[in-house]
Formats: C-alpha cells, structure tokens, sequence
C-alpha cells in the first residue's frame, strides 16, 4: 500500500466511524478500533504528518460521498477548499 492509499484509507475510515458513532449504528466497535488502531500505527510508522494527511486528502479526488464524510468529520474546510476547482 502507498503512502496515498494508506492516507485515503486512514481518513476515510475514520470519517465514517465517526458517522457510524454519531448515527448509533454499530453493535460492537472493539473490531473498528482494531482497525483504526493499526491504521494509526502504520501511519506513525511511516511518520506521516498531520499536515502530510491534510495536504494528500485536498489534493485527492475523493467521490462524493467520501469527500462529505471527510468534510463533516475530519477537514470541516474540505470543500470550501474545492470552491472554484473541477
């Protein structure tokens, strides 16, 4: 996986367990939290940036329904970014 895949995974991800916690949806999260925790640790272990992951995920073209997970959850500027740009 490159560094691009892991980022888009790690943030996509993470923008929809936030959905799934804020909708109440989800039965059990010790299996997401795996997930997200193994993310997390090959992100640090690849010594990804915060800033790395924002720059990647504005420059990335994301579906719809993605970008409006990552804009609500993650990067709140996330479209307003996209103003102007096809």
């Amino acid at each position: 996986m490159t560094n691009l895949e892991l980022i888009k995974a790690y943030v996509i991800f993470h923008a929809f367990f936030c959905e799934f916690l804020e909708l109440d949806s989800l039965d059990s999260t010790e299996e997401l939290c795996n997930v997200s925790w193994k993310l997390e640790k090959e992100i640090k272990r690849r010594k990804i940036s915060e800033l790395e992951i924002e720059d990647c995920i504005k420059s990335v073209t994301l579906d719809a329904q993605d970008r409006l997970m990552v804009n609500k959850y993650i990067f709140p500027d996330l479209i307003n970014s996209d103003v102007g740009h096809s």
